[in-house]
């Protein structure tokens, strides 16, 4: 993260401007943040274009204490402006123009939805860890995936075709792998790496697949009705799909739009790469006005999940 700070921090220097970052830290809980910050971040449009920060998950000990980290990291590394720290899917949600009723939908990893008539703060459900939510996700698919593999094999339940995918997958029987997984001390990331296996499984015409498959789907729909009537969103609203699942099978997107399409979405649309997306939408509002104004950044949409830090005032604290 220094090294990354020190070459932006370059290149404003070489541009002589005043740079506008927005990092985007999947760890950071939104909820957490001060909704009270009584100041909108102003950023120079005459700077050189804003970056876009998607760091890896740090593990402190509270959201507090990483954005105190992470400003600490960006003014030693002698970088001055503005600094906008979220959540990574709430800027998504200004990839529609304002006004417009959406809803993000996340299907990674875990899951998560936010929503907003595009006049008012965000509404959001789940993204509440595997414990908590992520219904839907790769690893809800490929934690079902297992369980279904292991009962098939005991005698529990109808068996299914993936227990000899994950066999010639992993190179472990389905009762081997899951007790080996249980003993990592973070296992949700390799659980959900068995997600692709489901899908497989159902593409091919496995039942059991199949019956995984329809659960997910169900689960993110549930997810997205709740964003939506929490957001009191009207017909028409959009939809915006993102995460390695949705990206890495469009016939499981194809089944989440035919679902949100009858929950009164006008569309719904593959966000592919999401930094990009939020890359473009920042730098469509730094360059949004003449070079005698300034931008607001921080819409009414946003404006309670994110903090803005001046990093050129270093008695000022995260607000």
């Amino acid at each position: 993260m220094s090294g990354v700070f020190e070459r932006i921090r370059r290149h404003a220097d070489r541009h002589g401007g005043r740079p506008a970052v927005w990092l985007a830290s999947a760890s950071l809980d939104p909820a957490l943040l001060d909704p009270a910050s009584p100041d909108p971040a102003l950023l120079d449009p005459t700077s050189p274009d804003p970056a876009l920060l998607d760091p890896a998950s740090p593990d402190p000990a509270s959201p507090g204490d990483e954005m105190t980290w992470l400003v600490a990291l960006a003014r030693s590394a002698g970088l001055r402006g503005d600094l906008v720290i979220s959540n990574d899917v709430t800027p998504l949600v200004l990839d529609v123009p304002a006004g417009t009723g959406h809803v993000v939908a996340v299907c990674g990893t875990g899951s998560a939805f936010v929503a907003s008539d595009g006049m008012s703060p965000l509404c959001r459900v789940g993204g509440c860890e595997y414990l908590g939510s992520d219904e839907g996700s790769a690893f809800d698919l490929g934690l079902r995936g297992l369980r279904a593999s292991v009962r098939g094999l005991d005698g529990r339940a109808e068996r299914t075709a993936l227990a000899d995918l994950l066999a010639s997958e992993t190179g472990a029987p389905a009762i081997e792998l899951a007790r080996t997984l249980a003993r990592a001390p973070f296992p949700k990331s390799a659980v959900a790496a068995l997600a692709p296996l489901v899908l497989h499984a159902w593409r091919q015409g496995d039942a059991v697949a199949a019956r995984l498959v329809t659960d997910a789907i169900g689960e993110l729909a549930l997810g997205v009705r709740a964003a939506r009537d929490a957001a009191a969103l009207r017909p028409g609203w959009r939809l915006s799909a993102t995460g390695g699942v949705l990206a890495g099978s469009p016939e499981f997107l194809g089944e989440l739009a035919a679902a949100a399409t009858r929950l009164g979405a006008a569309s719904v649309r593959l966000i592919t790469d999401p930094a990009m997306a939020v890359l473009a939408t920042l730098t469509r509002l730094c360059r949004a006005q003449d070079s005698a104004d300034v931008v607001r950044l921080l819409d009414r949409r946003i404006g309670r999940d994110v903090r803005h830090v001046d990093l050129g005032d270093p008695g000022r604290t995260v607000r």
